[in-house]
């Protein structure tokens, strides 16, 4: 009776608790590594499992749109920025402003290759704590809820002119668009932030966003089974849950302005842990993971012309948003308590998220085909490499057997990413009840 009453009672304080400490599903996203998916469950019931991570990375490179993982300035992922068209077909311009004129006047030149492109360079930081809890039932199922307190920072944002030079001494005869593209280029690098306040769009040379992730709720199926005639073990885990849209959103009226978590949506996802045991100490797994996302409505920054190719637009609209599906599937090989409680694992991971549907906006002007092609909402994908290594300090007998741990998770390429490795420490406990 007494066993059972502090059960409830470490059950009750758990479930105040965790809208409070706990961190969301949300594991994959463009700006950093991510983080070393879960091995199947331990099947033993009313079982208890806290574990809490702590990493950091940060990167000044990034990965472009080619398919030779070429590294870029940091906010050039999507090329560099092509400025000459940033006002074409943006509602309400008013001409009566210098600014609005200057737009105008450089979408009238004729395109001239790496002409008017700006290059964006910063430094990138991210903090992260990340705390996973999971409770067994018995027969096999569990809760899993899951989730990050996380601190994305963009540091010394900064352009500088890519263009090719234009030759200011080109004859009025000959190449007019020429001396009237230099010109208004000029005007436009002077006024540049001027420009996008007039659109009410804020330049900043920091930027950053902190707070809770997308807290993630999961009910799930484990077995560990035993008696196979030439493995130590098999061990499989199925989960399928949802994650909650409890993160701060981007701040649409922020240029480069990134979420914690994914920006308002709530996602539906189910996955698949699989592990062999062979020789008594070796483990062979993978993990395969599929998350879905609703449509909502959300007031976005938005691509007006064909031409435009930048992270910055000036026209904003109400519009319904099918946030991209995310899908990951990878391998690892660990070494389990190879030396007393010592374990280590290698691992690797593809991840690649689709893209992002847009309809039905308020502003019948906004072209939704257009606005569909922005490189912001296109698919990205990371190939990542994962090291980690953890010392049990479970002892046969003992109800409570704490953990420790070390990691490294390494962007080995991709596509429209930020490559920013991530490393940390963490630690851990189970609790046996029975």
């Amino acid at each position: 009776m007494m066993q059972k009453l502090k059960l409830n009672h470490f059950l009750l304080i758990i479930t105040f608790c965790l809208p409070r400490i706990i961190f969301s599903y949300d594991n994959a996203h463009f700006y950093r590594a991510r983080l070393f998916f879960y091995e199947p469950r331990f099947e033993k019931e009313y079982l208890s499992s806290l574990d809490v991570s702590l990493a950091n990375g940060s990167t000044c490179k990034g990965i472009g749109c080619n398919c030779c993982h070429d590294e870029t300035c940091l906010l050039d992922i999507c090329g560099c920025h092509n400025m000459q068209f940033l006002g074409k077909n943006v509602p309400d311009k008013d001409l009566s402003k210098e600014t609005d004129v200057i737009l105008h006047q450089l979408a009238q030149i004729p395109t001239m290759q790496d002409f008017a492109r700006l290059s964006f360079t910063g430094e990138f930081k991210i903090w992260e704590v990340v705390f996973s809890f999971y409770q067994n039932f018995t027969r096999g199922f569990f809760l899993h809820v899951h989730a990050p307190f996380r601190k994305v920072e963009l540091r010394s944002i900064n352009f500088r002119d890519a263009s090719d030079n234009i030759d200011e001494n080109c004859a009025n005869t000959t190449c007019p668009h020429f001396v009237s593209a230099h010109t208004y280029w000029k005007a436009f690098l002077n006024l540049f932030e001027e420009i996008l306040q007039q659109h009410n769009l804020k330049f900043q040379k920091n930027v950053c966003c902190r707070g809770v992730g997308d807290v993630s709720l999961a009910l799930g199926y484990t077995i560990n089974y035993e008696e196979a005639d030439y493995l130590d073990f098999v061990d499989a885990t199925v989960k399928a849950g949802v994650i909650l849209p409890t993160s701060k959103k981007r701040n649409e009226d922020l240029a480069f302005s990134i979420p914690v978590g994914y920006n308002g949506h709530t996602g539906f996802f189910g996955e698949l842990d699989l592990a062999l045991g062979i020789y008594d100490w070796a483990t062979i797994g993978t993990n395969v993971n599929i998350k879905w996302f609703n449509r909502r409505y959300r007031t976005i920054r938005v691509k007006t012309a064909r031409e435009q190719n930048s992270l910055i637009k000036l026209a904003k609209d109400t519009a319904r948003i099918k946030h991209g599906g995310i899908y990951n599937v990878g391998t690892y090989f660990k070494a389990d308590h190879f030396v007393a409680g010592l374990s280590f694992l290698v691992g690797y991971s593809y991840t690649t998220k689709k893209d992002d549907e847009l309809d039905c906006f308020k502003n019948t002007c906004i072209d939704c085909q257009i606005a569909s092609t922005d490189c912001a909402r296109r698919e990205w994908h990371m190939h990542t490499v994962h090291f980690w290594a953890e010392y049990d300090f479970t002892k046969e007998g003992n109800s409570i057997g704490p953990r420790v741990n070390a990691f490294y998770n390494y962007v080995a390429g991709g596509k429209r990413i930020f490559k920013t490795g991530v490393g940390g420490l963490g630690f851990g406990f189970d609790i046996t009840w029975n």
